[in-house]
Protein backbone atom coordinates (compact mmCIF):
# COMPACT_ATOMS: atom_id res chain seq x y z
CA UNK A 1 0.00 0.00 0.00
CA UNK A 2 3.22 2.48 0.04
CA UNK A 3 3.93 3.96 -3.14
CA UNK A 4 7.08 3.26 -4.03
CA UNK A 5 10.41 6.48 -3.52
CA UNK A 6 10.61 6.36 -7.09
CA UNK A 7 7.79 7.74 -7.86
CA UNK A 8 8.60 11.08 -6.87
CA UNK A 9 10.34 13.39 -8.82
CA UNK A 10 13.05 15.28 -6.95
CA UNK A 11 11.46 18.71 -7.28
CA UNK A 12 9.24 19.78 -4.62
CA UNK A 13 8.77 22.17 -1.98
CA UNK A 14 11.95 24.23 -1.18
CA UNK A 15 10.50 27.14 0.97
CA UNK A 16 7.22 28.15 2.35
CA UNK A 17 5.71 31.35 3.55
CA UNK A 18 1.85 32.25 4.99
CA UNK A 19 -0.33 35.53 5.32
CA UNK A 20 -3.60 36.04 7.02
CA UNK A 21 -4.84 39.14 8.33
CA UNK A 22 -5.23 39.64 11.83
CA UNK A 23 -8.95 40.68 12.10
CA UNK A 24 -11.39 38.41 12.52
CA UNK A 25 -14.92 37.89 12.90
CA UNK A 26 -16.68 35.34 15.47
CA UNK A 27 -19.26 33.26 13.67
CA UNK A 28 -20.91 33.42 16.69
CA UNK A 29 -21.39 37.02 16.48
CA UNK A 30 -22.44 37.23 12.95
CA UNK A 31 -25.07 34.39 13.97
CA UNK A 32 -26.31 35.98 16.63
CA UNK A 33 -26.73 39.36 13.83
CA UNK A 34 -28.53 37.28 11.40
CA UNK A 35 -31.18 35.30 14.54
CA UNK A 36 -29.60 31.90 13.66
CA UNK A 37 -28.54 29.36 15.45
CA UNK A 38 -24.51 29.22 16.13
CA UNK A 39 -24.28 25.63 15.89
CA UNK A 40 -25.21 26.11 11.78
CA UNK A 41 -22.14 27.60 11.48
CA UNK A 42 -20.27 25.60 14.29
CA UNK A 43 -21.63 22.06 13.24
CA UNK A 44 -22.82 22.87 10.03
CA UNK A 45 -19.92 24.80 8.23
CA UNK A 46 -17.18 23.18 10.82
CA UNK A 47 -16.24 26.81 11.17
CA UNK A 48 -15.78 29.30 14.09
CA UNK A 49 -14.37 32.38 12.92
CA UNK A 50 -13.23 34.12 9.30
CA UNK A 51 -10.32 36.58 8.47
CA UNK A 52 -11.22 40.63 7.72
CA UNK A 53 -8.84 41.91 5.74
CA UNK A 54 -7.53 45.61 7.18
CA UNK A 55 -7.55 49.12 5.55
CA UNK A 56 -6.04 48.87 2.12
CA UNK A 57 -5.42 44.72 2.54
CA UNK A 58 -6.16 43.20 -0.47
CA UNK A 59 -4.47 39.95 -2.10
CA UNK A 60 -2.01 41.35 -3.76
CA UNK A 61 -0.58 43.06 -0.33
CA UNK A 62 -1.61 39.57 1.70
CA UNK A 63 0.72 37.78 -1.63
CA UNK A 64 3.60 40.04 -1.15
CA UNK A 65 3.82 39.06 2.70
CA UNK A 66 3.31 35.52 1.93
CA UNK A 67 6.18 35.82 -0.41
CA UNK A 68 8.19 37.76 1.54
CA UNK A 69 8.21 34.96 4.36
CA UNK A 70 8.83 32.44 2.07
CA UNK A 71 11.81 33.79 0.83
CA UNK A 72 12.86 35.06 4.39
CA UNK A 73 12.30 31.42 6.20
CA UNK A 74 14.04 29.55 3.32
CA UNK A 75 17.04 31.98 3.01
CA UNK A 76 16.56 32.07 -0.55
CA UNK A 77 17.87 34.73 -2.85
CA UNK A 78 15.24 36.66 -4.76
CA UNK A 79 17.65 37.33 -7.83
CA UNK A 80 17.61 33.15 -7.99
CA UNK A 81 13.77 33.14 -9.07
CA UNK A 82 12.98 32.71 -12.38
CA UNK A 83 9.46 32.54 -12.60
CA UNK A 84 6.76 33.31 -10.54
CA UNK A 85 3.08 31.87 -10.61
CA UNK A 86 0.18 33.15 -8.57
CA UNK A 87 -3.41 31.77 -8.56
CA UNK A 88 -6.05 34.01 -7.49
CA UNK A 89 -9.59 34.92 -7.77
CA UNK A 90 -9.14 38.74 -6.39
CA UNK A 91 -7.27 40.06 -9.09
CA UNK A 92 -6.57 43.72 -9.70
CA UNK A 93 -6.80 44.69 -12.54
CA UNK A 94 -8.55 42.89 -15.99
CA UNK A 95 -5.13 43.24 -17.85
CA UNK A 96 -1.56 43.22 -16.15
CA UNK A 97 -1.03 40.33 -13.95
CA UNK A 98 -0.81 40.13 -10.07
CA UNK A 99 2.82 38.17 -10.56
CA UNK A 100 4.72 41.07 -12.77
CA UNK A 101 3.58 43.36 -9.64
CA UNK A 102 5.21 40.85 -7.09
CA UNK A 103 8.36 41.35 -9.44
CA UNK A 104 9.31 44.63 -8.24
CA UNK A 105 8.55 44.43 -4.50
CA UNK A 106 10.44 41.17 -3.97
CA UNK A 107 13.01 42.39 -5.99
CA UNK A 108 13.07 39.19 -8.62
CA UNK A 109 15.44 39.16 -11.74
CA UNK A 110 14.02 40.65 -14.74
CA UNK A 111 14.94 37.43 -16.65
CA UNK A 112 12.25 35.86 -14.74
CA UNK A 113 8.62 34.08 -16.08
CA UNK A 114 5.55 36.11 -14.34
CA UNK A 115 1.82 34.80 -14.81
CA UNK A 116 -1.30 34.28 -13.42
CA UNK A 117 -2.90 30.96 -13.38
CA UNK A 118 -6.49 31.09 -13.01
CA UNK A 119 -9.01 28.32 -12.67
CA UNK A 120 -11.43 29.48 -9.47
CA UNK A 121 -9.84 28.03 -6.28
CA UNK A 122 -7.57 25.61 -8.59
CA UNK A 123 -5.47 28.55 -9.80
CA UNK A 124 -2.21 28.14 -7.77
CA UNK A 125 -2.32 24.44 -8.05
CA UNK A 126 -2.09 25.01 -11.92
CA UNK A 127 0.62 27.23 -11.33
CA UNK A 128 2.43 24.88 -9.12
CA UNK A 129 1.73 22.68 -12.00
CA UNK A 130 3.57 24.93 -14.43
CA UNK A 131 6.28 25.65 -11.64
CA UNK A 132 7.52 21.85 -11.68
CA UNK A 133 6.96 20.86 -15.05
CA UNK A 134 9.49 24.04 -16.14
CA UNK A 135 12.08 22.74 -13.33
CA UNK A 136 11.66 19.29 -13.82
CA UNK A 137 12.54 19.58 -17.37
CA UNK A 138 15.28 22.24 -17.01
CA UNK A 139 13.87 24.89 -18.14
CA UNK A 140 14.21 26.75 -14.95
CA UNK A 141 15.86 26.69 -11.73
CA UNK A 142 13.03 27.75 -8.81
CA UNK A 143 10.07 28.99 -9.09
CA UNK A 144 7.93 31.01 -6.72
CA UNK A 145 3.97 30.00 -6.62
CA UNK A 146 1.77 31.94 -4.45
CA UNK A 147 -2.03 31.47 -3.69
CA UNK A 148 -3.81 34.84 -2.60
CA UNK A 149 -8.14 35.33 -2.43
CA UNK A 150 -10.24 37.32 -0.69
CA UNK A 151 -13.90 35.42 -0.82
CA UNK A 152 -16.81 37.75 -0.95
CA UNK A 153 -20.32 36.94 -0.45
CA UNK A 154 -23.14 39.99 0.44
CA UNK A 155 -24.48 40.76 3.87
CA UNK A 156 -27.07 38.14 4.84
CA UNK A 157 -26.59 35.81 2.14
CA UNK A 158 -26.17 32.14 2.66
CA UNK A 159 -22.35 32.63 1.93
CA UNK A 160 -21.64 35.10 4.54
CA UNK A 161 -20.47 32.63 6.85
CA UNK A 162 -17.95 31.15 4.40
CA UNK A 163 -15.98 33.96 3.94
CA UNK A 164 -12.26 34.81 4.70
CA UNK A 165 -8.63 35.97 3.35
CA UNK A 166 -5.73 34.57 3.21
CA UNK A 167 -1.97 33.61 1.05
CA UNK A 168 0.18 30.86 0.98
CA UNK A 169 3.77 30.91 -0.61
CA UNK A 170 6.08 28.35 -2.15
CA UNK A 171 9.65 27.94 -3.27
CA UNK A 172 9.83 24.99 -6.24
CA UNK A 173 13.09 23.66 -7.21
CA UNK A 174 15.38 20.70 -7.69
CA UNK A 175 16.55 19.08 -4.68
CA UNK A 176 13.73 20.28 -2.24
CA UNK A 177 14.71 20.64 1.36
CA UNK A 178 10.90 20.08 2.57
CA UNK A 179 8.90 17.66 -0.03
CA UNK A 180 9.07 15.99 -3.05
CA UNK A 181 6.34 16.29 -5.13
CA UNK A 182 4.57 12.78 -6.81
CA UNK A 183 5.09 12.08 -10.64
CA UNK A 184 1.53 11.77 -11.52
CA UNK A 185 -1.51 13.28 -10.90
CA UNK A 186 -5.47 12.61 -10.81
CA UNK A 187 -7.38 15.12 -13.22
CA UNK A 188 -10.85 15.69 -14.62
CA UNK A 189 -12.32 18.88 -15.64
CA UNK A 190 -15.72 19.45 -17.24
CA UNK A 191 -18.29 22.86 -17.76
CA UNK A 192 -20.16 23.09 -14.38
CA UNK A 193 -21.99 25.84 -13.39
CA UNK A 194 -21.68 25.58 -9.97
CA UNK A 195 -20.13 29.08 -9.12
CA UNK A 196 -19.14 31.81 -10.78
CA UNK A 197 -18.44 35.63 -10.63
CA UNK A 198 -18.88 38.37 -13.42
CA UNK A 199 -16.41 40.55 -14.53
CA UNK A 200 -17.84 43.62 -13.00
CA UNK A 201 -18.83 42.04 -9.57
CA UNK A 202 -17.20 41.86 -6.21
CA UNK A 203 -19.45 38.99 -4.95
CA UNK A 204 -19.48 35.62 -6.21
CA UNK A 205 -22.92 33.77 -7.26
CA UNK A 206 -22.80 29.54 -5.80
CA UNK A 207 -25.36 27.41 -6.09
CA UNK A 208 -25.11 26.01 -2.56
CA UNK A 209 -26.16 22.06 -2.71
CA UNK A 210 -25.26 21.88 -6.17
CA UNK A 211 -21.86 23.32 -5.75
CA UNK A 212 -21.55 21.09 -3.08
CA UNK A 213 -22.89 17.90 -5.17
CA UNK A 214 -20.03 18.96 -7.54
CA UNK A 215 -17.42 18.97 -5.58
CA UNK A 216 -17.68 15.78 -4.05
CA UNK A 217 -18.15 14.61 -7.69
CA UNK A 218 -15.01 15.89 -8.92
CA UNK A 219 -13.09 15.09 -5.89
CA UNK A 220 -13.77 11.27 -5.93
CA UNK A 221 -13.15 10.91 -10.44
CA UNK A 222 -9.89 13.12 -9.43
CA UNK A 223 -8.80 9.98 -6.63
CA UNK A 224 -9.52 7.37 -9.04
CA UNK A 225 -7.62 8.93 -12.19
CA UNK A 226 -4.60 9.38 -9.31
CA UNK A 227 -5.10 5.51 -8.16
CA UNK A 228 -5.26 4.45 -11.71
CA UNK A 229 -1.77 6.06 -12.20
CA UNK A 230 -0.26 5.21 -8.64
CA UNK A 231 -1.82 2.08 -7.96
CA UNK A 232 -3.27 1.63 -4.66
CA UNK A 233 -2.39 3.44 -2.05
CA UNK A 234 -2.66 5.14 1.92
CA UNK A 235 -1.52 8.37 2.33
CA UNK A 236 -0.16 9.48 6.34
CA UNK A 237 -2.29 12.86 5.57
CA UNK A 238 -5.21 13.74 3.28
CA UNK A 239 -5.78 17.48 2.31
CA UNK A 240 -8.56 18.66 0.29
CA UNK A 241 -9.90 22.18 -0.89
CA UNK A 242 -11.93 23.69 1.86
CA UNK A 243 -14.51 26.06 0.94
CA UNK A 244 -15.63 25.08 4.70
CA UNK A 245 -14.33 22.83 7.21
CA UNK A 246 -17.08 19.77 6.51
CA UNK A 247 -16.63 19.76 3.07
CA UNK A 248 -12.86 18.11 3.29
CA UNK A 249 -14.62 15.91 6.03
CA UNK A 250 -17.00 14.96 3.63
CA UNK A 251 -14.55 14.05 1.12
CA UNK A 252 -12.61 11.88 3.02
CA UNK A 253 -16.11 9.92 3.99
CA UNK A 254 -16.90 9.21 0.41
CA UNK A 255 -13.35 8.37 -0.58
CA UNK A 256 -13.19 5.89 2.16
CA UNK A 257 -16.65 4.16 1.81
CA UNK A 258 -17.03 4.76 -1.60
CA UNK A 259 -13.44 3.44 -2.76
CA UNK A 260 -11.60 1.70 -0.26
CA UNK A 261 -14.40 -1.42 -0.73
CA UNK A 262 -12.95 -2.27 -3.67
CA UNK A 263 -9.89 -3.12 -1.40
CA UNK A 264 -9.51 -6.33 0.37
CA UNK A 265 -6.47 -5.04 2.67
CA UNK A 266 -8.15 -2.04 3.45
CA UNK A 267 -11.73 -3.62 4.08
CA UNK A 268 -9.56 -5.98 6.56
CA UNK A 269 -7.99 -3.26 8.47
CA UNK A 270 -11.63 -1.36 8.99
CA UNK A 271 -13.80 -4.66 9.69
CA UNK A 272 -10.77 -5.49 12.20
CA UNK A 273 -11.44 -2.12 14.29
CA UNK A 274 -15.45 -2.97 13.77
CA UNK A 275 -14.84 -6.51 15.79
CA UNK A 276 -12.74 -4.47 18.35
CA UNK A 277 -15.55 -3.75 21.12
CA UNK A 278 -19.33 -4.15 22.43
CA UNK A 279 -21.11 -0.92 21.49
CA UNK A 280 -23.98 0.38 24.03
CA UNK A 281 -27.71 0.82 23.69
CA UNK A 282 -26.90 5.75 22.95
CA UNK A 283 -24.09 5.04 20.85
CA UNK A 284 -26.10 2.28 18.61
CA UNK A 285 -28.78 4.47 18.39
CA UNK A 286 -26.34 8.10 17.75
CA UNK A 287 -24.51 6.17 14.77
CA UNK A 288 -27.16 4.53 13.28
CA UNK A 289 -28.95 7.78 13.44
CA UNK A 290 -26.58 9.99 11.75
CA UNK A 291 -25.55 12.04 14.68
CA UNK A 292 -21.77 10.51 15.02
CA UNK A 293 -19.48 10.66 12.06
CA UNK A 294 -21.05 8.74 9.27
CA UNK A 295 -23.55 10.54 7.76
CA UNK A 296 -27.43 9.07 7.08
CA UNK A 297 -25.80 8.59 3.09
CA UNK A 298 -23.12 6.41 3.67
CA UNK A 299 -25.15 4.43 6.32
CA UNK A 300 -27.22 3.66 3.58
CA UNK A 301 -24.90 3.11 1.33
CA UNK A 302 -23.22 0.43 4.16
CA UNK A 303 -26.55 -1.11 4.35
CA UNK A 304 -27.19 -1.62 0.59
CA UNK A 305 -23.72 -3.25 0.52
CA UNK A 306 -24.79 -5.85 3.39
CA UNK A 307 -23.07 -4.66 6.53
CA UNK A 308 -24.82 -5.98 9.54
CA UNK A 309 -25.58 -2.60 12.44
CA UNK A 310 -22.60 -3.51 14.52
CA UNK A 311 -20.32 -3.49 11.92
CA UNK A 312 -21.65 -0.11 10.74
CA UNK A 313 -21.20 1.40 14.15
CA UNK A 314 -17.62 -0.23 14.38
CA UNK A 315 -16.78 1.22 11.08
CA UNK A 316 -18.04 4.67 12.40
CA UNK A 317 -15.33 4.66 14.99
CA UNK A 318 -12.41 3.26 12.86
CA UNK A 319 -13.35 6.50 10.54
CA UNK A 320 -13.45 8.64 13.02
CA UNK A 321 -10.01 7.55 14.40
CA UNK A 322 -8.67 7.91 11.13
CA UNK A 323 -10.38 11.05 10.87
CA UNK A 324 -8.71 12.48 14.18
CA UNK A 325 -4.84 11.30 12.74
CA UNK A 326 -5.18 12.04 8.81
CA UNK A 327 -7.40 14.69 8.49
CA UNK A 328 -8.84 17.11 10.85
CA UNK A 329 -4.82 18.59 11.65
CA UNK A 330 -5.19 20.66 8.68
CA UNK A 331 -8.45 22.20 9.02
CA UNK A 332 -7.56 24.57 12.02
CA UNK A 333 -6.93 26.54 8.71
CA UNK A 334 -10.62 26.71 7.63
CA UNK A 335 -12.47 26.84 10.92
CA UNK A 336 -10.03 30.06 12.15
CA UNK A 337 -9.39 31.87 8.32
CA UNK A 338 -12.32 30.96 6.47
CA UNK A 339 -12.21 30.27 2.50
CA UNK A 340 -9.07 31.14 0.93
CA UNK A 341 -10.07 30.07 -2.46
CA UNK A 342 -7.39 29.31 -4.44
CA UNK A 343 -4.81 29.38 -0.90
CA UNK A 344 -6.64 26.95 0.96
CA UNK A 345 -5.59 23.72 -0.13
CA UNK A 346 -1.86 25.09 0.37
CA UNK A 347 -2.27 26.66 3.59
CA UNK A 348 -3.54 23.34 5.14
CA UNK A 349 -0.48 21.43 3.57
CA UNK A 350 1.92 23.95 4.81
CA UNK A 351 0.02 23.90 8.49
CA UNK A 352 0.59 20.51 8.78
CA UNK A 353 4.40 20.25 7.06
CA UNK A 354 4.99 22.57 10.28
CA UNK A 355 3.67 21.24 13.20
CA UNK A 356 2.73 17.53 12.33
CA UNK A 357 4.28 15.62 9.56
CA UNK A 358 7.58 13.22 9.73
CA UNK A 359 10.34 12.41 7.58
CA UNK A 360 8.60 10.03 5.02
CA UNK A 361 5.45 10.52 5.66
CA UNK A 362 3.25 11.19 2.21
CA UNK A 363 0.53 13.69 1.57
CA UNK A 364 -2.62 13.18 -0.90
CA UNK A 365 -4.15 16.83 -1.93
CA UNK A 366 -7.44 16.99 -3.94
CA UNK A 367 -7.64 20.70 -5.36
CA UNK A 368 -11.03 22.07 -6.36
CA UNK A 369 -11.79 24.82 -8.30
CA UNK A 370 -15.17 25.62 -9.49
CA UNK A 371 -16.67 25.58 -12.95
CA UNK A 372 -14.65 22.75 -12.82
CA UNK A 373 -11.85 21.05 -12.42
CA UNK A 374 -10.18 18.84 -9.72
CA UNK A 375 -6.28 17.83 -9.31
CA UNK A 376 -4.99 15.53 -7.09
CA UNK A 377 -1.26 13.90 -6.16
CA UNK A 378 1.29 13.12 -3.44
CA UNK A 379 3.98 14.69 -1.72
CA UNK A 380 6.91 12.88 0.33
CA UNK A 381 8.71 15.01 3.18
CA UNK A 382 12.16 14.98 2.76
CA UNK A 383 14.96 13.74 5.61
CA UNK A 384 15.66 16.94 7.74
CA UNK A 385 13.14 19.15 6.60
CA UNK A 386 12.14 20.07 10.02
CA UNK A 387 15.00 22.38 10.31
CA UNK A 388 14.01 24.44 7.22
CA UNK A 389 10.56 25.01 8.94
CA UNK A 390 11.62 26.58 12.02
CA UNK A 391 12.21 30.03 11.55
CA UNK A 392 8.77 31.36 11.63
CA UNK A 393 6.20 33.15 10.84
CA UNK A 394 3.87 29.93 10.92
CA UNK A 395 0.47 29.31 10.03
CA UNK A 396 0.03 28.28 13.90
CA UNK A 397 1.64 32.23 14.79
CA UNK A 398 -1.12 33.62 12.29
CA UNK A 399 -4.03 32.14 14.08
CA UNK A 400 -2.83 33.25 17.42
CA UNK A 401 -2.25 36.50 16.05
CA UNK A 402 -5.43 37.81 15.98
CA UNK A 403 -7.54 40.51 16.54
CA UNK A 404 -11.39 39.94 17.50
CA UNK A 405 -13.84 42.61 15.58
CA UNK A 406 -17.46 43.55 16.30
CA UNK A 407 -19.89 43.15 13.77
CA UNK A 408 -20.46 46.20 13.39
CA UNK A 409 -16.97 46.98 11.67
CA UNK A 410 -17.35 44.10 9.88
CA UNK A 411 -20.45 45.69 8.36
CA UNK A 412 -18.25 48.67 7.93
CA UNK A 413 -16.03 47.37 6.19
CA UNK A 414 -18.21 45.19 3.98
CA UNK A 415 -19.56 48.57 2.68
CA UNK A 416 -16.56 50.25 2.19
CA UNK A 417 -16.49 52.73 5.49
CA UNK A 418 -13.59 52.00 7.31
CA UNK A 419 -11.31 54.91 7.91
CA UNK A 420 -7.80 54.70 6.91
CA UNK A 421 -5.71 57.15 9.51
CA UNK A 422 -2.90 56.94 7.22
CA UNK A 423 -0.05 59.34 9.24
CA UNK A 424 3.31 59.25 7.84
CA UNK A 425 6.44 59.01 10.17
CA UNK A 426 9.91 57.80 10.46
CA UNK A 427 10.73 54.19 11.29
CA UNK A 428 14.69 52.76 12.44
CA UNK A 429 14.74 48.55 12.27
CA UNK A 430 13.89 46.72 15.91
CA UNK A 431 16.81 44.86 16.92
CA UNK A 432 15.30 41.59 16.05
CA UNK A 433 15.05 42.31 12.93
CA UNK A 434 16.39 40.47 10.24
CA UNK A 435 15.07 41.18 6.55
CA UNK A 436 14.49 44.03 4.49
CA UNK A 437 11.83 45.12 1.37
CA UNK A 438 13.87 46.58 -1.06
CA UNK A 439 12.08 49.23 -3.87
CA UNK A 440 12.10 51.82 -5.92
CA UNK A 441 10.01 55.08 -5.70
CA UNK A 442 9.09 58.28 -7.61
CA UNK A 443 8.92 61.68 -4.98
CA UNK A 444 4.93 60.62 -4.54
CA UNK A 445 5.65 57.09 -3.48
CA UNK A 446 4.91 55.23 -6.95
CA UNK A 447 6.68 51.94 -6.98
CA UNK A 448 8.96 52.46 -10.21
CA UNK A 449 9.82 49.34 -12.76
CA UNK A 450 13.16 47.70 -11.61
CA UNK A 451 14.74 48.40 -15.61
CA UNK A 452 16.89 51.09 -15.80
CA UNK A 453 15.90 52.15 -19.08
CA UNK A 454 12.10 52.99 -18.32
CA UNK A 455 12.86 53.73 -14.47
CA UNK A 456 10.54 56.92 -14.40
CA UNK A 457 7.12 57.47 -13.17
CA UNK A 458 4.07 57.16 -16.05
CA UNK A 459 2.17 59.66 -13.83
CA UNK A 460 5.29 62.00 -14.66
CA UNK A 461 6.06 62.57 -10.88
CA UNK A 462 10.15 63.29 -10.36
CA UNK A 463 12.53 61.35 -8.43
CA UNK A 464 13.98 58.15 -8.24
CA UNK A 465 14.39 57.07 -4.14
CA UNK A 466 15.69 53.46 -3.45
CA UNK A 467 14.23 52.53 0.02
CA UNK A 468 15.01 49.87 2.18
CA UNK A 469 12.28 48.90 4.62
CA UNK A 470 12.89 46.78 7.85
CA UNK A 471 10.14 44.11 8.34
CA UNK A 472 9.84 45.24 12.03
CA UNK A 473 10.69 48.51 13.39
CA UNK A 474 10.42 51.49 15.60
CA UNK A 475 8.70 54.48 15.23
CA UNK A 476 11.28 56.90 15.71
CA UNK A 477 8.54 60.13 15.59
CA UNK A 478 5.13 61.10 13.80
CA UNK A 479 5.67 63.69 11.06
CA UNK A 480 1.94 64.18 10.17
CA UNK A 481 -1.48 62.48 10.79
CA UNK A 482 -4.53 62.02 8.80
CA UNK A 483 -2.75 62.48 5.69
CA UNK A 484 -4.30 62.78 1.99
CA UNK A 485 -2.59 60.52 -0.05
CA UNK A 486 -3.15 62.50 -3.10
CA UNK A 487 -1.05 65.65 -1.86
CA UNK A 488 1.37 63.75 -0.07
CA UNK A 489 5.09 63.61 -1.04
CA UNK A 490 6.95 60.72 0.00
CA UNK A 491 10.28 60.86 0.24
CA UNK A 492 11.79 60.92 3.66
CA UNK A 493 8.99 59.44 5.27
CA UNK A 494 7.09 56.06 5.90
CA UNK A 495 3.48 55.55 5.85
CA UNK A 496 1.97 54.77 8.99
CA UNK A 497 -1.71 52.66 9.13
CA UNK A 498 -3.61 52.73 11.77
CA UNK A 499 -3.49 53.98 15.66
CA UNK A 500 0.03 54.50 15.90
CA UNK A 501 2.51 55.94 17.75
CA UNK A 502 5.80 57.40 18.54
CA UNK A 503 7.56 54.21 20.38
CA UNK A 504 5.38 51.80 19.07
CA UNK A 505 6.88 48.71 17.88
CA UNK A 506 5.42 47.66 13.69
CA UNK A 507 5.85 45.72 11.47
CA UNK A 508 5.77 45.82 7.38
CA UNK A 509 2.52 45.29 5.80
CA UNK A 510 2.28 46.44 1.65
CA UNK A 511 -1.22 48.34 1.38
CA UNK A 512 -3.77 49.15 -1.22
CA UNK A 513 -3.68 53.10 -0.77
CA UNK A 514 -4.72 54.99 -3.51
CA UNK A 515 -6.51 54.59 -6.86
CA UNK A 516 -6.29 57.37 -9.83
CA UNK A 517 -9.55 58.81 -10.46
CA UNK A 518 -9.05 59.13 -14.37
CA UNK A 519 -7.60 56.30 -14.63
CA UNK A 520 -8.03 53.38 -12.61
CA UNK A 521 -4.53 52.93 -11.69
CA UNK A 522 -3.82 51.07 -8.04
CA UNK A 523 -1.33 51.81 -5.86
CA UNK A 524 0.52 49.71 -3.26
CA UNK A 525 2.64 51.46 -0.47
CA UNK A 526 5.22 49.73 1.62
CA UNK A 527 3.58 51.17 5.04
CA UNK A 528 4.07 49.96 9.14
CA UNK A 529 0.99 48.50 11.04
CA UNK A 530 1.21 48.46 14.73
CA UNK A 531 2.94 44.72 15.85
Amino acid sequence: MTIDDSFFLNVGIDAVGFYAPKFRLSLDDLAKRRGVDPEKFRQGLLAEEFAVPDYGEDAISMAIMAAQNAITRGGINPMDIDAIFVGSESLPYAVKSIASILSAFLNIQENAFTGDTLHACAGATLGLLNAVGLVNSNIIDKALVIGTDISKYPLGSSGEATQGAGAAAMVICKNPRIARIGSKFGKVSGHVDDFFRTLYSENAEVFGQYSTVAYLNFVLKAYDNFKSQAGPFLADYYVFHAPFGKMPIKSFQRIMFERWFDDSVKMKLMLAKAEERMYTKQEREMVLSGKEELQLATITLLREKGFQEDEIIGLNYFYKDWLALKLMPCLDVPMRFGNCYSASLWAQLIHIMETRVKEGDTIYFNSYGSGATAISGMFKMQPGFKQHLSQGPTVLDYIKKKQKIPIEHYEMYKRDLIPGFIHTGHVVAAPENKSFLNVAMCERGCVLPQQEEIRRCPQGHSGVHEHSFPMIGIVEKIDETDVEMKDHVCVDSVFLVGDIKSGNKVELAIRRLKVEPDTGQIHWYPAYVAK
